[in-house]
């Protein structure tokens, strides 16, 4: 809406709001006169009676006075009296009159003259009384006492002929007023009628753009949403194209330093692995920022061990001050709580950030961290980080920009240290993004303090989410006597889980849904339940709730599934399941929960697993067969039925996926692309295939990106393939035509 059509509006409502205000007063001051109209045209008639009772009082007196005098009554009576009384109450109404200015004069004129009447009544009854009847008679008979009562009667007539006179005018007033007001009314009704159509107009108009911008805001997100999705596969994929050859380069650098060679050809290599680092570490922050930006960094409260961490960040810095002549310092007070709850990765990315700054800019001195407890409120504890050197230093003006990105002191300090400048920009977004603060003293040349406040919440006991030892061999007697419902829908997925609780020794049944589930539950004793969450005919949410509720069973539910998202694994334990684990299952994680939940003590029943020997990756290039290798234990007959089930399942996943689109079936697309994701991760996929499967498995209907991102998807499934196939048939003597599977 113009600017200029805004102000006419303005002013056209004033002028109405005037208007209305002005006819209102008029219509108000008409209906006023039209009201005391109404009261003076009563007042004519309440006067018109009046004074016909006046004249009717003063004849009834006039008739007593010759009544006692022509037969002769008694005076001491009082009748004479009571009607004199009665005349002088005629008067008390028209008293009220008295002010009127029309008949005021006229009525004190008349009660002079009824007043004067009276008297002449009285001096015929005092004569009649001393000097008899015929003297009494001669005065009745006089002259004056007619003209006196044909006086009274004229004035009373003339004074209700000048009310009426003067009523009249006001009733014409009255009704002239009573126009007025209508007239004031009718346009008062207009006014409010075109008032409200217009109102109604502009009302309809700001909804119809309301509407409008509502859906420009829908496409405006969707195509906002859009675009985040294309940023998150972009990162994914530049994250993985990224730092695989930057890890061969490190891995080989890595073995050429641990072999024998020249001095130059060492000093070469030295250089290649210290760039390689320097350049992984740039693609990480810069990765890092992006995701922040995109927020797609995920924050998730987990217990862990405070002390623990900081002796593993000392430990990883040690050797660096070391070699640069450093002393290096961690303290860790008494009262900071052992265990804690809060982000471990992002509370050790924020540390090993501002340490790593403080060796590379400090040539010798110290290097220190310090850890102590600030304050606790609640169920929170404050916990200060303070990482301080004695390096280069700040100035005032270096202080204020140190977490401006791609911003580091000076020119000189980027060439003599290298570096991006966003590495304490990472750190400031980070502590941001776990309700920190973080501030920066210190002066040039003498060093530089950082210090980090965090809240986090005091636990007690060990966390659930630590499974640092090595996955162990449990023996067959110790768990004999136990039996694990395995429901799974996914065909690779139940090959990993077979072999797993074979190496193990626990016995074990397959359910390929929860309909079967509930089934072997009613006919058969089971010790746990590994409980798949997405699956046909009745999901692990839904089975779980059974189980609970239905046949009222208390045995351990663990959950499995590829989301691996904070919010899915509180949906699970509010589901009445009792732990949780995603895809691709790790081996030492669920044997960990197994041994929890089977109640073995391990202390007693486990041996240390045998070691098994690293496997090569054979040149692959996009399988990674390490898992796979870890899970077989030397198995090849497991190795080559994986690798089979592979080459079998993903053409068919692919295929499924394509027909339910096609056919409007998206919940199918979603729950199949789901599916894949443990299919794919078996053999080490999941990295290339991620950023396309997740966009699958929360795609909407009618999606235009479906095309590009499925042929995305079926573009690294078919080299994958072709290299499933070729690893199979060069390592367990099989047809090497990958067609013949599709």
């Amino acid at each position: 809406m113009k600017s200029s059509f805004r102000y006419i509006l303005v002013v056209t409502f004033l002028v109405a709001v005037i208007v209305i205000v002005f006819l209102q007063f008029n219509s108000s001051q008409s209906i006023n006169q039209l009201i005391n109209g109404n009261e003076d045209l009563m007042n004519v008639l309440k006067l018109k009676m009046e004074l016909q009772q006046v004249q009717e009082n003063v004849t009834q007196l006039e008739t007593e006075t010759k009544s006692i005098v022509i037969r002769g009554h008694d005076l001491r009576d009082g009748r004479f009296e009571q009607q004199a009384r009665k005349v002088s109450q005629s008067f008390q109404t028209l008293d009220s009159f008295e002010i009127n200015p029309v008949v005021g004069a006229g009525i004190l004129q008349l009660k002079r003259q009824v007043n004067k009447k009276i008297e002449l009544n009285r001096e015929v009854l005092r004569t009649f009384a001393g000097d008899g009847k015929d003297a009494a008679e001669a005065l009745i008979n006089d002259q004056e006492e007619t003209r006196l009562t044909d006086s009274i009667n004229s004035l009373a007539h003339r004074i209700d002929r000048q009310y009426q006179v003067s009523v009249t005018q006001l009733i014409r007033s009255a009704d002239r007023n009573g126009r007025n007001a209508k007239t004031f009314g009718t346009i008062l009704a207009v006014i409010a009628a075109v008032a409200s159509l217009l109102a109604f107009g502009y009302i309809s108009y700001k909804m119809g753009e309301q509407q409008r911008l509502i859906h420009q805001l829908n496409v405006s997100e969707q195509r906002a949403r859009r675009s985040a999705e294309a940023k998150e596969n972009f990162l994914a994929n530049m994250s993985h194209e990224i730092r695989t050859p930057l890890n061969a380069i490190l891995g080989f650098t890595g073995l050429l330093q641990k072999k024998p060679a020249d001095p130059e050809t060492g000093r070469y290599t030295e250089l290649i692995h210290k760039a390689g680092e320097n350049l992984l570490q740039i693609v990480n922050n810069i990765l890092d920022i992006s995701k922040i930006e995109a927020g797609m960094m995920p924050v998730e409260a987990t217990a862990f061990n405070l002390r623990e961490t900081v002796a593993t960040i000392e430990h990883l810095y040690r050797q660096r001050c070391q070699e640069k002549r450093l002393d290096f310092f961690v303290q860790v007070a008494d009262d900071v709580p052992e265990m804690i709850e809060g982000d471990k990765v992002r509370l050790t990315q924020i540390i090993v950030n501002l340490v790593s700054n403080a060796i590379k800019f400090t040539d010798k001195g110290t290097v220190t961290v310090a850890v102590d407890r600030k304050q606790a409120t609640g169920d929170k504890v404050i916990v200060g980080f303070v990482v301080s050197d004695t390096g280069i230093g700040m100035d005032a003006a270096e202080r204020t920009a140190v977490f401006t990105r791609f911003r580091q002191g000076d020119e000189s300090i980027t060439r003599r240290y290298g570096g991006t400048g966003l590495g304490l920009t990472i750190v400031k977004d980070l502590v941001q993004l776990l309700n920190g603060n973080i501030a920066v003293t210190g002066e040039k040349g003498v060093g530089t303090v950082f210090t980090v406040l965090l809240p986090f919440r005091p636990v007690n006991g060990v966390p659930e989410d630590d499974w640092t030892d090595p996955p162990a061999k449990v023996s067959q007697t110790e768990w004999a006597h136990k039996k694990i419902l395995v429901v799974e829908d996914n065909e690779m997925n139940r090959l990993l889980l077979a072999q797993l609780l074979k190496s193990w020794q626990v016995g074990f049944e397959m359910a390929f849904n929860g309909s079967e589930a509930i089934r072997l539950l009613k006919e058969q004793q089971y010790s746990l339940v590994l409980m798949d969450i997405q699956m046909p005919e009745m999901d692990g949410f839904t089975t779980t709730a059974v189980i609970r509720n239905e046949l009222h069973l208390t045995l351990p539910v663990i959950a499995m599934t590829a989301n691996a998202l904070t919010s899915q694994k509180e949906q699970c334990l509010n589901a009445g399941m009792d732990a949780y684990i995603s895809k691709p299952l790790d081996e030492a994680q669920l044997h960990h929960l197994l041994v929890r939940w089977l109640d073995e003590p391990r202390t007693q029943t486990t041996v240390a697993a045998a070691p098994v020997e690293p496997r090569v990756n054979n040149g692959l290039q996009y399988l990674q067969l390490g898992y796979l290798f870890m899970v077989s234990r030397g198995n090849r007959n497991y190795e080559k039925e994986i690798i089979t089930q592979f080459c079998e399942m993903v053409p068919e996943e692919l295929s499924r996926i394509q027909t339910a689109w096609e056919q409007g079936n998206t919940d199918r697309v979603r729950r199949t692309a789901h599916s894949m994701k443990t299919t794919v991760a078996a053999l080490g996929l999941t990295d290339r295939t991620e950023p396309y499967l997740s966009v699958l498995e929360h795609i909407e209907p009618a999606d235009p990106s479906f095309s590009q991102v499925f042929r995305g998807l079926e573009e690294i499934c078919r080299h994958a393939l072709d290299e499933a196939a070729a690893y199979e048939a060069a390592h367990y003597g099989v047809d090497t035509d990958p067609e013949a599977r599709r």
